[in-house]
C-alpha cells in the first residue's frame, strides 16, 4: 500500500536535479576538453562535506577501472611512442592524451553524481524518478510501482548492509542472499513528499539546455 503526500517546495524539484544531472552526462561526452576546466570550476563549490566525502568513495572504489581505462587508450590507440627506448611496448603519446581526457571526464561525472546524491534525500530521488517516469504511464508503465519497488530495495539494502553484527562487507553482502525476506521494520506504507515544479525549475533546465548547446556549437 502506498500514497503521495504533499509538502510544501522550497528547492529545485528532485526530477529538475536528475534532468539537470542527465544534462551534464551528455555534455561531457561531446565537451571541448578546454571547456573541461570551467566545468570542474563550476562544480568546486557544490562539492564540499557529505558531497566531497561521497566523491573520494567513488574515487577510492572505480580508482583501478581509471587505471585500467588509461592503460587501454595508452596501449592501444596508435600514435607516436613517447619512449624509444621502450620501443614498442611504450604507451602511444595520442593514446595517453586521449586516455588522460577520458579518465577526467569520469571523474566530472563521479563529482556531479557525489553532489546529486548528496544533495538530494533518498525519498525525495525517488519522487524525482517517479516523476520522470510518469510520461511513461501513457504506454502503460507504472510509475508509482517501480518507485515504491526502488524505494523498499534501498530500505532492504541499508537496513542489511548496516547491520553491526556483520564485521565486513563480504558478510553484509552474505547476509543480503541468505535473508530474503524483508526486515521487519520495513513500512507497509510507503509516503512519497509530493512537489509541483515551479518557474525556477523550468528556468534552470531552460538555461542548462541553452547553455550547453551553447558551449558545445
Amino acid at each position: 500500500m502506498h500514497r503521495i503526500i504533499d509538502s510544501t517546495r522550497c528547492k529545485l524539484h528532485p526530477a529538475t536535479a536528475i534532468v539537470l544531472w542527465l544534462f551534464f552526462v551528455v555534455w561531457l561526452e561531446f565537451a571541448p576538453p578546454s571547456m573541461l576546466g570551467l566545468a570542474a570550476l563550476g562544480l568546486l563549490p557544490w562539492l564540499r562535506g557529505a558531497a566531497l566525502a561521497q566523491f573520494l568513495r567513488y574515487l577510492r572504489r572505480t580508482r583501478w577501472l581509471l587505471l585500467t581505462l588509461l592503460a587501454i587508450y595508452a596501449y592501444t590507440l596508435p600514435g607516436e611512442n613517447i619512449s624509444t627506448v621502450l620501443g614498442s611496448f611504450s604507451p602511444s603519446m595520442q593514446g595517453l592524451q586521449y586516455g588522460i581526457l577520458r579518465v577526467v571526464r569520469m571523474v566530472l561525472l563521479l563529482a556531479a553524481l557525489s553532489i546529486l546524491m548528496r544533495s538530494i534525500p533518498r525519498d525525495d530521488l525517488l519522487l524525482g524518478i517517479y516523476r520522470m517516469l510518469s510520461p511513461l504511464q501513457w504506454f502503460g508503465v507504472d510509475a508509482e510501482r517501480i518507485a515504491v519497488r526502488l524505494w523498499l530495495t534501498l530500505h532492504y539494502a541499508e537496513t542489511a548492509l548496516g547491520n553491526t553484527r556483520t564485521t565486513n562487507m563480504k558478510q553484509r553482502l552474505e547476509a543480503l542472499q541468505l535473508n530474503p525476506a524483508l526486515p521487519v521494520d520495513t513500512p507497509a506504507q510507503v509516503e512519497l513528499p509530493d512537489r509541483t515544479m515551479g518557474w525556477t525549475d523550468y528556468l534552470c533546465l531552460f538555461v542548462a539546455l541553452v547553455g550547453g548547446a551553447v558551449t558545445l556549437w
